[in-house]
């Protein structure tokens, strides 16, 4: 295993220059902060919800789990007043969405700096390869362009690399969100429908 690391991994680490300790950071930044996303949306069960479970959880939020569970209590704390209702539900979405919006918008900074980093490294490594080329004296100067354009390659590569699960996980955690958004308001709606019943 570290003869393999050796051989295969290292030749292309050294290959890409400085720049691969960013890209690196950069991936473990775009895993961390979309699988904790994914995650946290993923623990708010419930999105597929049927109208009659809903209002089975509004009825009886001890039917419901977790966070789902916490939304409904709060919500129907101020029944029987509807427009206190619709007022928690409104805090219920700005706590959870706006969470997620602000982790969406940093997660979509690290993704579009992946292959922006990608392409600094492909700007640097022509750079040495012209230097190469300028310098020309004999196989010193192939051995320059060489280097030159493995480190061009592999940066921008490597920055794409980072960059495509980035954006699929932006995709992912987008759509988990509006599922959210459209749960809190079906929620809110079935709440606030009790509410008019008291009332």
């Amino acid at each position: 295993m570290n003869g393999f690391f050796q051989e295969s991994f290292m030749p292309i680490w050294n290959a890409g220059g400085a720049l691969m300790y960013p890209l690196v950071a950069l991936a473990m930044l775009i895993f961390f902060t979309g699988v904790e996303m994914i995650v946290y949306l993923n623990n708010l069960k419930g999105k597929q919800a049927s109208d009659k479970t809903i209002e089975d959880w509004v009825n009886d939020p001890s039917h419901a789990n977790g966070e789902i569970r916490s939304m409904i209590e709060y919500g129907r704390d101020a029944l029987p007043h509807q427009r206190d209702v619709i007022n928690r539900f409104s805090e219920v979405r700005n706590e959870h969405l706006s969470r997620v919006d602000r982790r969406r918008i940093m997660l979509a900074v690290f993704v579009g700096a992946a292959p922006l980093t990608g392409l600094l490294g492909t700007v640097i490594g022509m750079l040495s390869t012209f230097k190469g080329l300028a310098i020309s004296t004999g196989g010193q100067t192939v051995n320059m362009v060489a280097d030159g354009i493995s480190e061009a390659l592999i940066t921008t590569q490597f920055g794409l690399v980072i960059a495509i699960p980035g954006y699929v996980m932006l995709m992912i955690i987008e759509k988990r969100q509006n599922a959210l958004d459209t749960l809190i308001t079906r929620l809110e709606a079935c709440v606030a429908r009790k509410a008019r019943q008291i009332s």
